[in-house]
């Protein structure tokens, strides 16, 4: 796969602010950033810094959350992180981008998958998150090297992890990738899908409203 940026385009509808677009990109760069972390076959130095970011964090709180989605878009070289290179706001406009096309791909599939069963990805995000309390996973910290963990912990993070990979239209591929960098601690990775839905569900909420289409294709010139 050649590591070189192509160009592609978000299509815009709709009437936008200024906040509302910055929370968009926000959650597009984190999803980049997780989307890049499954390219294959990364170069090695890079594939160890990624790894070493996915075992760092205790995931007791956003402070977790944020560092990690931060820290692996901060892993990416600058040339190949998503750049502006033109935006047409009319309706319909675009934002044009150049990016990892591999990249994008992912995340616009990510995206258009939840989007097509919103309500229900939504649905078992929350009873997720619900039972995550009553297993007491809050109280786990996965920064400690020997986990005691119940049976029943762990045969719930495993299910859910399960649901969410497939309602993110994830291959088996970039699950074994995951389950690599965590090292197949269920935990981690359970905690590291849910915050993943965090950043992807605006988006396909958005995609699902019409004013934000998320295409990963690349755009040929004429």
């Amino acid at each position: 796969m050649p590591f070189e940026a192509k160009t592609t385009q978000i299509e815009l509808d709709g009437r936008w602010g200024l906040e509302e677009l910055s929370d968009t990109t926000k959650d597009y760069i984190q999803l980049y950033g997780f989307a890049y972390s499954l390219v294959p076959d990364l170069p090695i130095a890079r594939r160890e810094e990624i790894d070493y970011i996915y075992g760092k964090f205790p995931w007791r709180g956003g402070y977790s959350t944020v560092n990690f989605f931060n820290q692996l878009f901060h892993k990416i070289p600058p040339k190949l992180r998503p750049e502006v290179q033109r935006i047409q706001y009319a309706s319909p406009g675009f934002i044009e981008l150049t990016e990892l096309l591999a990249v994008a791909v992912t995340v616009a599939g990510i995206v258009t998958t939840v989007c097509k069963s919103l309500g229900s990805v939504h649905d078992l995000y929350r009873s997720i998150q619900k039972a995550s309390i009553d297993y007491e996973l809050s109280k786990i910290n996965l920064a400690k090297e020997n986990l005691d963990l119940k049976q029943r912990q762990i045969t719930f993070c495993e299910n859910a992890s399960k649901s969410l990979v497939k309602a993110f239209g994830l291959t088996d591929a970039q699950e074994q990738l995951i389950d690599q960098k965590v090292q197949s601690n269920p935990v981690m990775k359970l905690k590291i899908l849910l915050s993943v839905f965090r950043r992807v569900g605006p988006l396909a909420k958005k995609q699902a409203e019409g004013k934000l289409k998320v295409t990963g294709k690349e755009r040929l010139t004429k």
